[in-house]
This record gives structure tokens, C-alpha cells and sequence, in this order.
């Protein structure tokens, strides 16, 4: 059965007020979500929850306009316990203000992209 990801964020948000909240989000630390993903299923809050049901709920708190404004603003960033650890760096704080990247139009080229065509080998038919 699919849990919803809103409900997975209040999940989040009840398991840990001092890093998750909806109305006042503050920067994640760098690497919080491979530590949220090895508690899942072991965590008495994160028991019914899969590893892919995480990163979507992740995603989806991360990408909030509240939350990129929080990154805009900067400074530290909060672990599980809602103690600091690490920055928010300036490009960082651009990043937010631009939001997630969008991908290039089709016709233009992506740095260090190679442009393959395959080809099907027809190989004559035997005997002819």
C-alpha cells in the first residue's frame, strides 16, 4: 500500500520537530538523507516506511518554495537532532533563488555530452 508523501512528511516532522517543519523549514545538513534512509525500517517511526517512499518525501520537502527560501536566507545547517552542522554556502543560496534546474532545451549541447548514433550491422544474405 502507497503512503501518501504528505503523510510521510508529518511523519518526519513528528519523529524529529527539531529538523523537520512544515511552516518554519531550516537547511538540511548535507548528507541527512543517507542517514534518514538507513534508519528506515529500523526507526520505530520510520518502520512502515521504504527507502524510495523516503527520497520521494525528501524531494518534495526539499524542493518547497518555504524551504528554499530558508536556504536562501543561509546559515547553518541542522542534523536529525536539530543541532548545526555545516553552512549553507553562497552558491548554495543562488541555487535556491534560481530553484531546481530545469533541464537544457533538446537542441542545445550538454558540456561533456557525446552525441552517439547507433547503427544495425544488415549483413548480406548466405549464399548471395
Amino acid at each position: 500500500m502507497s503512503i501518501p508523501v504528505n503523510s510521510i512528511i508529518d511523519q518526519l516532522s513528528a519523529a524529529f520537530p527539531a529538523c523537520f517543519n512544515r511552516t518554519a523549514p531550516q537547511p538540511l545538513k548535507i548528507g541527512l538523507s543517507a542517514e534518514l534512509l538507513a534508519l528506515a525500517g529500523i526507526h520505530p517511526a520510520l518502520a512502515d516506511l521504504s527507502r524510495t517512499q523516503l527520497r520521494r518525501a525528501l524531494r518534495v520537502y526539499t524542493t518547497t518554495p518555504t524551504y528554499r527560501a530558508a536556504l536562501v536566507r543561509g546559515g547553518p545547517r541542522y542534523d536529525l537532532d536539530g543541532q548545526p552542522v555545516g553552512e549553507v554556502t553562497p552558491e548554495q543560496q543562488a541555487q535556491a533563488r534560481v530553484g531546481p534546474k530545469s533541464p537544457p532545451p533538446d537542441s542545445a549541447p550538454v558540456p561533456g555530452a557525446l552525441k552517439m548514433t547507433l547503427k544495425r550491422r544488415i549483413r548480406p544474405a548466405a549464399g548471395g
